[in-house]
């Protein structure tokens, strides 16, 4: 029993003992590296979507062989830069044909040029550093949406300035007065075209990238959307093409617009901003579109009489009962899916009036993050 002692004694001797300081570095590196690891987990990294890159680089390339290739052989590049079909003899007048699908092709080729570099270098890194919205799905949303307000503010803004100045500005019996209206400015003709791109762009969009669960109504939608405008510019029906276009436009400003304030955070200001845009919503494609609808089927046959298809007579264009019934069921059917978004938007207007926030019950389910 004393020699038990005794050893515990001298091991306790020799055993050194743990130092305060020692005990106090340990916790201080524990404490850091368990910071560090925090800090990694929350600090937003940016994204960088391979679909946006792969854009900008084949995009750039082919720019840069279209002005090679102009350097060598201007003439093969016209087509690609120019607007086509100008009548001799006067200063900004043109008409259409097969030609003007080289100016598409550029418009198509620029707008994914645009776009990539957009949400790239100047969304994508606002999302992060101002807004610090952390997660992929969201910065890409984010900037998506960023890219649709610009657009649509640019092209409602060149439309509506088009509208303003048009002879059928508020009155839409000169949509069809004087048929065919073959005889474009280049601004306007440019701006047409422009339009025709930007859906084409949004189809190839709308399958490269992610899918939403709305896919297939987007897909249908745009699919009738650019066969609509195709139809109107090659028919001469361009006037109420332009009308449709600048009232779809400006509703399309307002849910970007809400959107992004959702993703940054500001969820009383797109409570506001989706109620503004609800508006904005019935009136213009419901209310109004349904007008021009009604005014399309009734009026417009009677106001186009002198233009209707002749047999033995040579004419440019020509509608039969046929042609106007085809246009008529394409935008039939897009105010069904124009129906079917507003159902979805009554239901984000029953959650905010039961005390909730405006969400887009059209995006897939992680968009909220």
């Amino acid at each position: 029993m004393g020699s038990e002692m005794k050893q515990r004694s001298v091991r306790s001797a020799v055993e050194p003992k743990p130092c305060k300081n020692d005990e106090d570095n340990v916790e201080n590196r524990r404490e850091k590296s368990s910071r560090r690891q925090t800090h990694a987990l929350r600090r937003p990294k940016k994204s960088a979507s391979r679909v946006d890159q792969y854009s900008f680089l084949l995009s750039s390339t082919f720019f840069l062989l279209l002005y090679l290739v102009s350097l060598v052989k201007p003439e093969a590049t016209r087509k690609f830069t120019s607007l086509q079909y100008k009548y001799p003899g006067k200063l900004d007048a043109y008409d259409i044909g097969i030609d003007d699908t080289y100016i598409v092709v550029t418009c198509i080729v620029a707008l994914v040029l645009v776009r990539s570099c957009l949400l790239e270098y100047v969304l994508k890194p606002i999302a992060l550093t101002k807004f610090h919205i952390r997660t992929h799905k969201s910065q890409q949303r984010y900037a998506e949406q960023g890219w649709s307000l610009a657009y649509y503010t640019f092209s409602w803004t060149y439309g509506f300035y088009l509208y303003y100045k048009s002879p059928y500005f508020l009155n839409c019996d000169h949509i069809y007065l004087e048929w065919p209206h073959d005889c474009l400015s280049g601004t306007f003709k440019l701006y047409y075209l422009l339009q025709m791109a930007s859906w084409l762009q949004q189809i190839l969009v709308l399958n490269v990238e992610e899918r939403r669960k709305d896919h297939w109504q987007m897909f249908a939608h745009h699919i009738i959307t650019c066969l609509l405008t195709l139809g109107s510019y090659y028919y001469y029906f361009s006037r109420i093409g332009h009308v449709i276009l600048i009232m779809m436009d400006i509703v399309d400003v307002l849910l970007s617009s809400a959107k992004m304030l959702k993703y940054c955070g500001f969820s009383t200001a797109c409570d506001y901003m989706f109620a503004i845009f609800l508006v904005f919503w019935v009136l213009l494609r419901h209310i109004a579109y349904n007008y021009i609808f009604y005014h399309a089927g009734t009026k417009a046959p009677g106001l186009m009489a002198n233009g209707q298809c002749l047999a033995f007579i040579d004419q440019k264009r020509c509608w039969t009962p046929f042609i106007i019934d085809v246009f008529l069921w394409l935008l039939g059917g897009l105010q069904v899916i124009t129906i079917i978004w507003m159902a979805l938007i009554v239901k984000v207007l029953i959650k905010i009036i039961k005390g909730g926030s405006a969400e887009d019950v059209r995006s897939d389910a992680d968009d909220s993050e």
